[in-house]
């Protein structure tokens, strides 16, 4: 493998670990030695990965790099081609940018501005070939699947900056020159790089101000930044980006050849424990295996789904006849899926067509994990890890559903799941703090001892700190608050005793339109009532089916 292939797929490895988890608190506990050497998944997107393989960006990039071995050079045409053969049957992550690529036969772009269209380039940088073609190369590979230019501006920028450190100009002065000399038509690179040379020493406070997600105004600023610290080397860089968190790999493999670029070859001692990678272009396509939902039938499907903390247990209902659209329901605090209200729903709106799974959240009911080591974060890993269950066996969920504390986990949720058109809460709180009122008198043992048992509902549980230290660094308002695209349903009691009708306002405020409220008059907070279950079921089915039918 050429220095800045390897480089990039040592990155990419390394950063599979952390990759899309955003809790830069449970980063911090799960890599406390820092991150030097190849893990695991840490999220529910990649359950099929293990420690020192590729995400599916790395995968793409080493797509490209068979390509360009195969046709002994870049070639847009063949990329194309090499592209869509490699992905045809590909049985890692998708992509929203790769899922309308393909839809599109390769002969159209998604609209993404993710830096991940950038980001395949380090076997162009290997290529002996001229700069003005590696610039050009560099943002034809990008263009293939995502259409936003600023992402072929992104191309291009890295490759004029490794051109210039190469000719052994510091990190700064390189990013400067890249700023002024390139063809930008929508990147503000000279913005970015002013910006990211600014920034105090607080890498991981600026690494979250930055934003982590992979769209162009947080990660392209956000890998200049991690660049520029005081003394970094490709080691270094690779730890802080990954605690970091979000979006880990997509800066990973354009740091990699600045390193490579300034340092020579580097990863290497990491490389050769590798996993074997796809063989895209030249090994036969796997026949696809037979649909999960072939082998279930209509009604109640118990399913074990994999988690970040072990098996998840489930319940898939299955509609009779043709199914609208498949949908997520988060059960309330210490609740369980076999609680009302949560079989009634489920059954309720699988009998008019959407199916839905229902889990018991980790440590509840027959899921793996101890409650104590739960958290409303754990909550929402737990959501996007059946998400992907869904994604990967039947069908990408389109609608979460959530009561109580589950209505607060599935709004949290649905900004990191894709597919996600609308949510739909029942009594939820505003803030998801508001159910410490449950145990108030127990905070200050909880603090200081780290856990305290508590009687919730005439059982015992153990509540552990890192419930509360989670609530803590997480800000529910400015989660709604960037939410957009997404068709809220808001439904409360004015008579609800345990979440009062003002945490509906305070929803309805922070959430930009498509949003609607409706008011369960008479109902309590647990819909104990069939009668209000079933009312709840008509109001869904008659919102939602609007939108997955769309």
């Amino acid at each position: 493998m050429k220095p800045y292939l390897q480089a990039a797929t040592v990155a990419d490895a390394l950063s599979l670990g952390p990759h899309w988890v955003y809790n830069q608190d449970k980063l911090a506990r799960v890599y406390s030695e820092g991150i030097t050497e190849f893990t695991a998944p840490q999220s529910s997107y990649h359950p099929n990965r293990s420690a020192g393989q590729l995400t599916h960006l790395g995968d793409q990039m080493v797509l490209l790099s068979q390509s360009i071995e195969s046709r002994n050079g870049f070639d847009e045409a063949g990329w194309r081609q090499d592209w869509l053969a490699g992905m045809a049957n590909y049985d890692g992550y998708m992509d929203g940018a790769t899922k309308e690529t393909i839809s599109n036969k390769g002969l159209q772009p998604s609209g993404s501005n993710d830096l991940a269209g950038a980001s395949r380039l380090a076997s162009i940088m290997d290529l002996d070939i001229s700069d003005e073609q590696k610039t050009a190369a560099a943002r034809t590979q990008a263009m293939l699947t995502h259409g936003d230019v600023g992402v072929a501006d992104a191309a291009e920028f890295f490759v004029h900056a490794t051109l210039a450190i190469e000719k052994g100009q510091s990190f700064k002065d390189a990013f400067l020159a890249a700023s002024e000399i390139g063809n930008y038509q929508k990147l503000l690179t000279k913005t970015h790089v002013n910006t990211a040379i600014s920034q105090g020493a607080d890498m991981l406070a600026v690494a979250a101000n930055f934003g982590l997600t992979c769209h162009l105004p947080e990660a392209f600023p956000l890998t200049i930044y991690l660049a520029l610290r005081p003394g970094a080397t490709f080691s270094s860089a690779m730890d802080e980006n990954g605690r970091a968190g979000g979006d880990t790999s997509a800066r990973a493999m354009l740091l990699a050849l600045l390193f490579v670029a300034r340092d020579g070859a580097v990863g290497s001692a990491l490389a050769a424990d590798l996993a074997p990678q796809k063989a895209f272009i030249t090994a036969g396509q796997a026949t696809p295996s037979t649909p999960a939902q072939a082998r279930l039938s209509a009604g109640s499907n118990p399913v074990t789904i994999p988690g970040s903390s072990g098996n998840l247990a489930g319940v898939l209902e299955i509609p009779e006849g043709n199914i609208l659209g498949y949908a997520i329901f988060a059960h309330c605090f210490t609740c369980g899926k076999d609680f009302l209200p949560g079989p009634r729903i489920s059954k309720g709106l699988a009998q008019k067509g959407i199916a839905i799974l229902r889990i018991d959240f980790s440590g509840l009911g027959k899921s793996a994990g101890k409650f104590e080591g739960s958290s409303f974060l754990t909550n929402v890993d737990d959501l996007s890890a059946a998400a992907n269950w869904l994604r990967t066996n039947h069908q990408a969920p389109q609608l979460l559903v959530g009561h109580s504390l589950g209505g607060a986990a599935v709004l949290a949720a649905s900004g990191q799941i894709e597919e996600i058109k609308a949510v739909a809460t029942i009594g939820a709180p505003a803030d998801p703090g508001h159910v410490t009122h449950l145990f108030e008198d127990h905070l200050d043992t909880i603090q200081n001892e780290g856990t305290a048992e508590v009687k919730l509902a005439g059982r015992s549980f153990t509540i552990g700190k890192r419930f509360l230290d989670d609530l803590d660094n997480h800000h529910q308002k400015e989660e709604l608050f960037k939410l957009s695209g997404i068709e809220t349903l808001i439904m409360h009691s004015p008579d609800d005793t345990t979440v009062p009708l003002e945490n509906a306002g305070n929803i309805y405020s922070a959430l930009h339109h498509p949003k609607s409220f409706i008011s369960l008059t008479g109902a309590d907070h647990l819909l104990t009532e069939e009668k209000d279950s079933n009312y709840v079921i008509d109001l869904i089915q008659v919102w939602a089916s609007r939108i997955l039918s769309a």
